[in-house]
Formats: C-alpha cells, structure tokens, sequence
C-alpha cells in the first residue's frame, strides 16, 4: 500500500516538538500515535520509521512524534509533549478512531496518554515498578550505559542483554532530576481512573525493565473493571526486539478496540 509521510511537522515551538505523519492510500479509519523509547534521555522519531510503516501498510494513519529529553528537560516535559502531540493527531485526524503505542519509556508515555485521552493503549516494555523496585533495591548503584552506540543501532538491538539494574535506576533518576519524591506522578497508579482505555501490556522475563511492573498496572486497572491484556514473553529481549512475538497480539487489540464491523 501507497503510504504519504510528511515529516517534522511541529505540533509547539520547542526543537523537539515535531512528529513525522503517515497516511495511507487507503484508510482503516483509524489512527495511532507511535510514542518511541530512549529511556526519556534518548531516542529519536526516525527510529520508529519501520513500525509506523507496519501500522501504514494496515491502514492506519500515523503520528511518530519526538518529545523533549532529560536532563534538557526533565519530567513532565516529555508527558505535556506527548499529550501535546495526541491532541495534534486528534485535531488532524476528525473521524477516525484514535489510539496510542510505545516502546520502552515509550510505552509508559503511551499509557500515559491512554489514562488522560481513554484511548485504546499498547505498552511494550514500559516502566511502571518504580517505587516498589527502588525500595527493594537500595544497594543498587546507578550508572550510565556507556555500552551502546545509540545513534547508530537499530531500536530492536537495544538494551537486549537482560537485566542491568544500574542503568535502570540511572536513567529513572536522571529523568526526575533525581528527585525521588516524583516517583508517584511518574508511576500510572494514582492516575488511573475507569475513565482509561483499554491496555495491552507486555514485557520479557527477564529483560532490563522489570516485568513485575505490567503485573502491577494489570492489577490495578482489573480492579476498575478495564479490559487488560497481558503478554509475558520468555527470554531477555526488550520492547522491539521481541516484536515477532509481540506483533500479532497487538495487531488484534487494535483491530478489537478501533476498526469497526
């Protein structure tokens, strides 16, 4: 299928707020936001080309937007932005059905946006256990990866070696200014209201992102009666690198959730 895409379309005046659109020949009629990962410090628009071009093919028009980053902006920046970026999709796409899909600090940012919007939400590998892991973990010293050529490697060889809880506590710190008291407004549990829309949460076993956190949000939101689906996938891959596994499911919650008949 025919997919337009025009790129770097501003939706606010920072340098980062800018979304690239994919619209295909023929519309599904609906629309999803494509939220990419980075751990909230990097990551960029262009990395989620594929995917976006994945949704096109099915028919679903596109937003991939780029969000502001710590530690130039800590949080809410990338939060304001991405629900700044939806409420640009909305106004542009008037009659489709809307929904929202992220990877990594992706995903807790799309689930973000469906707690605010309602929408439909796919989580891969998003950062909900925060409070509870870093109780449980004090000895851990956060560091840096200094591992990864980011620039140059595709989103689905990131951050693949299993578990690394130095950098996990480095990267939640550094996108809180280190503030740990923000911990609450980060974590999805306080905001989460029957008002959310429906989720798919998965993660890997035994990935860098700790599984118990989709189980947590899973939870909760089964206590207010919202649908959950939940995807535990064996192994250590993470967020796109297990997309073979993660794919179809997805495919089928938005087709549940947004296409009509």
């Amino acid at each position: 299928m025919t997919v337009n895409v025009t790129r770097d379309i501003a939706y606010g005046d920072a340098a980062l707020q800018k979304l690239d659109f994919y619209e295909p020949e023929k519309s599904n009629g609906a629309a999803i936001l494509d939220i990419h990962g980075g751990g909230w410090f990097r990551g960029e628009k262009n990395k989620e080309g594929e995917m976006a071009e994945r949704f096109a093919a099915l028919g679903y028009t596109v937003a991939v937007s780029n969000y502001r980053l710590a530690p130039e902006a800590f949080f809410p920046a990338a939060r304001d932005d991405v629900l700044a970026a939806f409420s640009w999709l909305r106004e542009h796409t008037k009659g489709l059905q809307l929904g929202v899909f992220g990877s990594s600090a992706g995903g807790s940012l799309s689930v973000d946006v469906g707690l605010a919007e309602g929408v439909p939400t796919v989580s891969w590998s998003g950062i909900f256990d925060i409070r509870q892991w870093f109780a449980d973990h004090p000895a851990v010293v956060a560091q840096p990866d200094t591992k990864t050529d980011f620039v140059k490697t595709a989103s689905a060889k990131i951050d693949q070696g299993g578990r690394n809880d130095p950098f996990y506590k480095w990267f939640i710190l550094n996108y809180v200014d280190s503030d740990e008291t923000k911990f609450p407004e980060v974590e999805p549990f306080d905001r989460l209201t029957a008002q959310a829309g429906p989720l798919y949460l998965a993660n890997s076993q035994e990935e860098i992102i700790p599984i118990s956190g989709i189980y947590q949000l899973a939870h909760a939101a089964e206590k207010l009666g919202l649908p959950v689906t939940l995807q535990s996938i064996p192994g250590g891959q993470h967020a796109e690198g297990y997309l073979d596994e993660a794919w179809q499911g997805t495919v089928a919650f938005f087709a549940q959730y947004l296409l009509k008949g």
